[in-house]
């Protein structure tokens, strides 16, 4: 379990905020206007009072919206010490402030029993960065949360709780699901990097109009022609350098990749290759910025960092075929026992002329999506291998596809790291071809290959 401890304000002191706002003047005012006529002296004493009620309501607004809560975080929801205990599977939605509501990372969750939780915070404010950034960490805690527990949560949330309230169960129709609320939380992420990045201030925006108007139009006239080329120069430096960071980092990529050892691959297409690319994408909730220089921006750093430390970043192993222009990573099967001892065999189908069957996509959906499935399973390290490790759920639904559609390309690869010999290779690959001739699928046209040597 984490916990997380920090400061926050809520939505507690409202009341009294508009009454020292609005509520104490106006009576005041109101009042004192009214009884003038009766009471000469009455604003000798209604003034007074009103600003002592007015700072009162300032104090109690001060006391009251300020909180400082602790967070305990588990597997199944968290712990609040001003909320209680809350379920994953309790939360109704996460709705994103807008943009004049409050200032990122501020947030707002909604339970099914009408309960709302609200913590508002600003990066803007010098003395709470601390609060933010643990703030932060337990949003992203949350979320990561909320990402495994969403098959769990939507499962009960279409149960038991129907039968027990009515009136509850027609609340749940109009919920949010469980993937809404993730995807609701992530726009809260996107929402940090739009405010901090995209968001300018009121009074910034008036000085530059005003700045602009003074200047003159001789002024801008005069240095537009050097604004322009200077922008220019730097967009095309922006591309540029991203160009020669990329040759620098595949290069760079090439010759550390050595040290995974050979890699060996069972195929029938005759240009398929196995190349390790590094994983340096970026952040993928981040948006995305079409701007000519401006979308290198975020590469280029990314680029630098790889170029400076090879050894910081993974390294995803690619089957590609350049003439199809096909590549795809070879993945492990979701079935697959993770820190399992035996060797990891990766496998691939890919069709490039047949389209996944009608009944896989929505009826809008006319796009054409070549067939290809990717996977793998567990061979041991030694002992005699035999048909036992192919009756497995993934192999068998790849050979299907490869029998069901002609002109499909079947790609196995094993890395020679991870102490799996040439020998036992081809003990595995005449395994699998005893398989496909037993299937009636023909081997005659399936190479080996060796890469990264």
């Amino acid at each position: 379990m984490k916990e997380y401890t920090f400061k926050y304000q809520n939505n507690k002191g409202g009341l009294y905020f508009l009454s020292g706002l609005l509520g104490i003047p106006f009576v005041v005012l109101f009042s004192s206007l009214f009884l003038l006529d009766y009471v000469s002296w009455i604003l000798w004493i209604s003034i007074p009072l009103g600003i002592a009620l007015t700072v009162y309501c300032v104090r109690q607004f001060i006391k009251k919206s300020g909180g400082k809560d602790t967070i305990t975080v588990d597997d199944e929801g968290f712990t609040s010490k001003d909320y209680g205990r809350v379920l994953y599977s309790d939360i109704h939605s996460i709705p994103p402030y807008g943009a004049f509501q409050a200032p990122p990372p501020s947030m707002r969750i909604r339970l099914h029993n009408g309960g709302k939780l609200v913590w508002k915070l600003s990066a803007e404010a010098p003395k709470s960065a601390a609060d933010v950034a643990t703030f932060t960490a337990f949003r992203e805690e949350l979320l990561e949360h909320l990402k495994q527990q969403r098959p769990t949560t939507a499962r009960k949330t279409n149960r038991t709780e129907v039968i027990e309230n009515k009136g509850l169960h027609e609340q749940e129709k109009t919920s949010a699901s469980p993937a809404e609320v993730v995807e609701q939380l992530e726009r809260h992420k996107k929402r940090d990097f739009n405010y901090k990045y995209v968001a300018i201030p009121f009074g910034l925006a008036l000085a530059v109009v005003m700045f602009v108007r003074s200047c003159g139009e001789d002024m801008i006239r005069e240095h537009r022609q050097k604004e322009f080329e200077g922008v220019r120069n730097t967009i095309l430096s922006m591309e540029t350098n991203y160009e020669d960071n990329l040759q620098k980092a595949m290069s760079i990529a090439k010759t550390y990749a050595r040290q995974f050892g050979p890699v060996f691959l069972f195929t029938n297409d005759p240009q398929a290759k196995i190349e390790f690319i590094p994983d340096i994408r970026g952040d993928a909730s981040a948006p995305d910025i079409k701007v000519m220089g401006l979308r290198r921006l975020e590469d280029n750093e990314q680029l630098r960092k790889f170029v400076e430390h090879p050894d910081r970043v993974g390294y995803d192993m690619f089957v590609v075929n350049p003439s199809m222009k096909f590549s795809a990573i070879m993945g492990k099967s979701l079935f697959g026992e993770k820190d399992s001892p035996a060797t990891v065999v990766y496998f691939a189908v890919y069709n490039p002329n047949k389209s996944l069957p009608s009944s896989l996509r929505s009826s809008s959906d006319t796009t054409f999506h070549p067939v290809q499935y990717i996977s793998s399973i567990n061979i041991p390290k030694v002992g005699k291998l035999t048909e036992a490790v192919l009756k497995n759920m993934d192999f068998v639904a790849a050979r299907a596809i490869l029998q069901k559609y002609k002109g499909t390309y079947f790609y196995i690869a094993v890395k020679g790291q991870k102490g799996i010999p040439s020998e036992r290779f081809e003990e595995l690959k005449k395994l699998i071809a005893a398989n496909f001739e037993e299937q009636g699928i023909k081997v005659d046209g399936f190479q080996s290959k060796r890469f990264n040597e």
